[in-house]
């Protein structure tokens, strides 16, 4: 393995020149949030404002320009990136490329966010096992992708389900998961969750009348207790959900194009060939759950 300290993040070259450190989260939205103090990606305590991946200058200024710079004056208007975000999440575009869109410009600043964080621990961390994890995200053909796709002008990003849910609870929260790769990023009222790369096979299967009604049960549960984590409610119905469709994210790359085939078969049956098995589901579920310490009745 090359030093990655030596290596920019963003387009994976060599930095001849001198590096700029790139925050992954940027400092003038950690003191908004006040959210200075630690981060659950690793088994130490790490200060946000000290998590920095190597990066050329010019990749540097480029994503912050381009893209950071836009996230962040979307997130000035929690309501209407809401609101806007699920105006938008009704389309399955099958052409991959350049998009200007709201749900497009988050999706990059999220995966961006979420290998980041594991990118920072590989090149830091001194414990052996969660190196080895860190290096499974950061060495996977997905980030390969996602790398080509920004050199190419497509975002930071592979095609990914986005999900935008309301709360009263205005408290701020990280979660990221490795295995399936998702993020959560709770802002105040608005919780946005990324399944990382999934070639929106989630979102073919959570949408319309079933996603309205997760966010009725995440509405409802946040005001029957405004201290429940509600938001990790809709989080584990999704990644439960993920874990379970018995279907494969498929990418074909060439010179100049990334092109997403995920949803595309052969079968003559595919509503029954893909079909959820409910009890899995159920299983995923009350295990996922478990995990982030919430029983269901």
């Amino acid at each position: 393995m090359s030093d990655l300290r030596k290596v920019c993040f963003f387009c994976d070259e060599a930095i001849e020149e001198k590096k700029t450190l790139e925050h992954i989260i940027p400092n003038s939205l950690l003191g908004r949030l006040g959210i200075k103090e630690k981060t659950i990606t690793g088994r130490k305590e790490t200060q946000y404002s000290r998590i920095k991946v190597p990066a050329h200058s010019s990749c540097n200024s480029e994503f912050g320009s381009h893209y950071e710079n836009r996230a962040l004056n979307l997130l000035d208007d929690l309501d209407s990136l809401y609101e806007t975000i699920k105006s938008e999440e009704a389309g399955l575009p099958m052409v991959y490329g350049p998009d200007e869109s709201a749900t497009a410009i988050i999706t990059t600043w999220l995966s961006k966010i979420y290998y980041g964080l594991f990118y920072y621990d590989l090149i830091s961390t001194q414990d052996e096992e969660w190196r080895e994890i860190c290096s499974s995200v950061v060495m996977g053909q997905n980030f390969e992708y996602v790398r080509a796709s920004y050199r190419n002008g497509h975002g930071f990003q592979l095609p990914s389900s986005l999900y935008a849910f309301k709360t009263k609870n205005a408290d701020t929260d990280l979660v990221t998961l490795v295995d399936p790769s998702s993020i959560l990023l709770k802002i105040g009222s608005l919780t946005l969750i990324l399944c990382i790369c999934d070639g929106y096979l989630t979102k073919n299967y959570l949408n319309g009348e079933v996603l309205d009604r997760l966010r009725d049960c995440v509405r409802q549960e946040d005001e029957r207790d405004i201290g429940f984590p509600s938001h990790k409610l809709a989080l584990g119905e999704i990644v439960a959900l993920r874990s379970c469709i018995p279907k494969t994210p498929k990418f074909i790359s060439s010179d100049n194009q990334i092109i997403n085939m995920s949803l595309s078969t052969m079968v003559a049956d595919p509503d029954t060939y893909y079909r959820i098995d409910e009890q899995a589901l159920s299983n995923a579920r009350v295990e996922i759950l478990r995990g982030f310490n919430i029983e269901l009745d």
